[in-house]
């Protein structure tokens, strides 16, 4: 061991040393480990819990559109401006809460749902295409 490291060591082993210390020493590593958990996730866009100064995602543009048994739906009309802004963010989940809203309003119609990304790095994106009060997953 060398010998910077020694005090090092000895500030570490006083701090775990008391319930305080542990509970603060707890609680720096869930801060540090949480955000891990947005690699494991299978939507990219949400980026809640994650360190997003090395994401590009946040510049990812999409465009939700929706339609009800053929028609365009007027987002606006339907749907609150944060939704619609999450949605135009690419949050999945979000998408397909607007999706289930839009078939319990209007029960027996299909709702299909296509949302296009395009990246920064210049490649796109396009998932849906299906209804989703059948399948109500993006």
């Amino acid at each position: 061991m060398t010998p910077a490291a020694e005090p090092v060591r000895g500030a570490l082993a006083a701090l775990v040393s008391t319930w305080r210390g542990r509970a603060i020493a707890a609680y720096l590593a869930a801060q540090l480990l949480l955000p891990l958990g947005y690699y494991a996730r299978r939507d990219r866009h949400d980026e809640r819990f994650s360190w997003r100064m090395f994401s590009t995602m946040r510049m990812a543009t999409c465009e939700p559109e929706f339609r009800r048994d053929g028609r365009p739906v007027a987002l606006t009309s339907e749907f609150h401006v944060a939704w619609i802004e999450l949605a135009k963010r690419g949050r999945r989940a979000v998408v397909v809460a607007m999706g289930q809203h839009l078939c319990a309003a209007h029960p027996g119609q299909a709702v299909v749902v296509n949302l296009r990304c395009r990246y920064l790095d210049g490649s796109s994106r396009e998932a849906g295409g299906f209804d989703l009060c059948k399948l109500p997953e993006l």
